[in-house]
């Protein structure tokens, strides 16, 4: 379903109204995660995980949310392979900055992972088994250099493949490390904690997701890869124009048709593309974890028009959503996809 509003009056209410929810938005991006208490699930894990009902009220919220177990993959291509790196209830998500795929203008780079911020302290938990690859200073300059971006990191080999790939995840800005080189780790386990060393204006988790192909290691949108809340999914797909270009460093909307909860979503820089930083899968352009099941309406402007689209979004899973050109937003498959199982 799509509407078209193409008089003066309605473009001027509607650019209007979009640009006050982008500015709010841009203040409270990472406000992204469950709201509402979850039942008892067959496969899922309690854990003491609270989640602010609004997201300046982070430090009394009393709600406590259930994540699925990893891995998880209730669909062929889907790989929910790792666990949270920091447990909701140490977020405060009105600070947070970046998501995957932005640029950093001050910085003149693209932002390859998941900003999670959090006091000083907060301990860092491994999201899934493995081998401590890195830990200290100097994973971009080199070992023992204090003037590395990243900081003090942790960089984690995990014994879980997909696809015959080697999954990385990485762990930066850190105050402080509680592991070295070749400890094993378990899922779960403290191996450090949340600092502000390295390039960062505030306290935070910089947290990446790497596999190795077959020439080295590429850059994953963490948001992809890791397990969401329960009765929660994760929407991901490609925005295009008419002729199937990506619309690169676009925006659009999503909101709840029945918490009128809403979401202005950025596409990936164009050098995410250049450098096959995506999903080999999705081959997606954006993505956004731990959006409660429901329906919901997207709507974004193109060449003038303001397009809007009623789609459901499912649990548990990978929800591939497409925007192409003059056909508006449609739930779809992937390029060269067979599988239609999740569109039924």
């Amino acid at each position: 379903m799509r509407r078209r509003y193409t008089t003066p009056l309605h473009i001027m209410l509607a650019t209007l109204i979009s640009m006050v929810m982008i500015f709010t938005i841009r203040v409270n991006a990472f406000a992204r995660s469950p709201l509402d208490p979850v039942k008892d699930s067959p496969n899922t894990s309690l854990v003491s995980n609270k989640q602010p009902e609004q997201a300046e009220n982070a430090s009394q919220s009393t709600i406590y949310v259930q994540h699925y177990e990893t891995p998880l993959a209730l669909t062929h291509q889907d790989h929910f392979l790792l666990a949270q790196p920091i447990l909701y209830e140490n977020l405060f998500w009105t600070s947070a900055d970046y998501r995957y795929g932005y640029s950093v203008k001050e910085h003149g780079t693209i932002h390859r992972g998941l900003d999670l911020p959090a006091i000083e302290g907060t301990p860092i938990l491994a999201s899934g088994e493995g081998k401590v690859e890195f830990a200290g200073y100097g994973l971009v300059y080199g070992a023992g250099a204090t003037n590395d971006p990243y900081g003090i990191t942790v960089k984690i080999k995990h014994t879980l493949k997909h696809n015959g790939h080697t999954v990385f995840s990485v762990y930066c800005h850190m105050e402080q490390t509680l592991v070295k080189v070749g400890d094993w780790v378990k899922t779960g386990q403290v191996i450090g904690t949340v600092g502000m060393t390295g390039m960062t204006s505030g306290p935070h988790l910089h947290y990446e997701v790497r596999i190795l192909d077959e020439m080295e290691q590429k850059y994953q949108n963490p948001e992809l890869w890791l397990a969401p809340a329960v009765d929660h999914g994760v929407i991901t797909g490609r925005i295009e124009n008419r002729y199937g270009y990506l619309l690169n460093g676009w925006n659009f909307i999503l909101s709840s048709l029945e918490t009128n909860r809403y979401w202005v979503i950025n596409t990936y820089d164009p050098d995410i593309i250049t450098y096959h930083d995506q999903d080999p899968y999705f081959q997606e352009n954006y993505a956004l974890t731990d959006v409660p099941a429901g329906k919901y309406e997207f709507t974004m402007w193109y060449n003038g028009v303001f397009y809007a689209s009623t789609i459901e979004i499912l649990p548990g899973v990978v929800n591939y959503i497409n925007f192409n050109g003059t056909r508006g937003f449609e739930k779809s498959l992937p390029h060269g996809s067979t599988d239609t199982d999740f569109l039924n």
